[in-house]
């Protein structure tokens, strides 16, 4: 999607985790730009995420999304800890930002900026996928 104003809205819609995605301009987070751990899901799901197309030298995403309220078990969830923002510009699933949970149970409404540095001096085209892990350190597949 693109636009005249270069501002880009996209609907991220799965099971999981619904979430609009906005372009903007910059921002900054505790764990930005560390590369998602081995084990994470987000190198299995962000592949097919949500695509948006940023300009260099950085640009700013905003993710806008429900907390999910059930586990991948289908049972309600008691101990939501946080969701994780990941992007990938083409090296693999970088966290963009950890938001802590809302409340135990999910089902809090998330809106946070994350900043995407470019390496590239051309517009391309970012992955962007969230992901929520409870207080077991299980984290759940990532939303696209």
């Amino acid at each position: 999607m693109h636009s005249r104003s270069g501002c880009h809205r996209i609907l991220l819609l799965t099971g999981m985790i619904p979430a609009f995605l906005t372009l903007a301009g910059c921002g900054a987070s505790f764990l930005e730009g560390t590369i998602a751990p081995p084990y994470s899901s987000a190198w299995t799901k962000c592949g097919a995420a949500t695509k948006v197309r940023v300009k260099p030298p950085q640009s700013t995403v905003t993710v806008s999304y429900t907390e999910p309220t059930t586990g991948t078990d289908g049972k309600p969830l008691t101990n939501l800890a946080h969701t994780t923002i990941y992007y990938n510009t083409g090296d693999g699933p970088v966290i963009a930002k950890v938001v802590p949970a809302s409340q135990k149970t999910g089902g809090g409404s998330v809106t946070q900026s994350v900043t995407i540095p470019l390496q590239n001096q051309s517009e391309q085209e970012v992955t962007v996928c969230v992901s929520a892990t409870d207080a077991d350190d299980r984290e759940g597949p990532a939303s696209p």
